[in-house]
């Protein structure tokens, strides 16, 4: 199988270059091995997670309606409806990505890809999926494979009760107490929804400051306004062991904060991501990839390899 084009990966960055490739007239073949178009951003991160910060903004506004003498019913939450309006709204995504890819007679092929060299990919069928050939040869190819969750390996604990923002977006239950592990805005996102649907959420950073890099005159009104919705926000506080306690997990901190052991019901790990770029082949071709991981480009984001992007 040929193509004039080929990219890893149907996330915004794949599918969009596949969109705008076959509008200028190109033979594209994009390649993703899940079953959707999406990628992280639609199936497990941006989409997903907005959908659930407009419950928690609606609750919050009903909350604060107290305050012009409106006053609600402590409001009953139904978890199994509210993943389910969660996934209506992503499957209505992946279908018009779907529909879009075969209006502009993009072929979608759903498979793992790694590179044989630099014209040539090698197709592994994931699932129930069957590829009538298992190599496809491109003229020229885009990676586009995006991130995954970063972890600590100090805090690999193998227990349901900690969780990655994947995890979390699946709102196992509403846990009595949780942890989240990171400042930044994932780790806000989640708490802050975690907290609207009834949980008394704790967050711990270690620099000194929530949303590290962000422009600190943003940042200052929202600390204050998390503050009031927020159990508690430890900065320059370190988590260094987690220990599963019955029901609950054990966590030591290390910083300005007392008691250093404190146990909650669940613990989300929110400490940014990587890129997904091992087990691609890259070795196979004249791409380099720096120590943390990254592809290297230029400022036209064209690899070393000069049939690869």
């Amino acid at each position: 199988m040929k193509t004039q084009l080929a990219i890893i990966g149907g996330g915004p960055g794949g599918y969009a270059a596949a969109f705008l490739a076959a509008d200028l007239g190109m033979e594209v073949t994009l390649v993703e091995k899940q079953p959707e178009l999406g990628g992280v951003c639609l199936l497990r991160g941006c989409i997903p997670s907005k959908a659930l910060l407009h419950v928690a903004k609606v609750l919050a506004e009903a909350k604060h309606l107290a305050e012009w003498g409106v006053e609600f019913a402590a409001p009953s939450i139904d978890l199994d409806a509210v993943r389910a309006h969660k996934n209506k709204v992503i499957g209505s995504l992946t279908g018009g990505l779907k529909q879009l890819a075969k209006r502009r007679k993009v072929r979608v092929i759903h498979a793992r890809a790694t590179f044989e060299n630099s014209q040539t990919l090698r197709l592994e069928p994931v699932g129930d999926e069957s590829l009538d050939d298992t190599t496809l040869e491109f003229d020229h190819c885009i990676v586009a494979t995006g991130s995954s969750p970063a972890t600590i390996p100090s805090l690999n604990l193998p227990s349901p009760r900690v969780m990655n923002s994947t995890g979390a977006l699946e709102l196992p239950d509403v846990p009595e107490s949780l942890l989240v592990i990171g400042g930044g805005y994932i780790g806000l996102e989640m708490g802050t929804v975690y907290a609207a649907l009834g949980s008394r959420v704790s967050v711990v950073e270690m620099t000194p400051g929530l949303l590290p890099g962000a422009d600190r005159n943003l940042v200052k009104p929202l600390a204050k306004r998390l503050e009031t919705d927020l159990e508690a926000i430890w900065l320059n506080t370190k988590v260094v062991s987690l220990k599963e306690k019955g029901e609950s997990i054990e966590v030591t901190l290390e910083g300005d904060v007392e008691p250093k052991t404190r146990t909650f019901d669940r613990v989300l790990i929110s400490v940014g991501r990587k890129p997904n770029s091992a087990d691609l082949g890259l070795e196979n071709t004249q791409v380099s990839v720096n120590e943390r991981g990254f592809i290297t480009v230029d400022n036209q984001l064209r690899t070393s390899d000069p049939r690869i992007l």
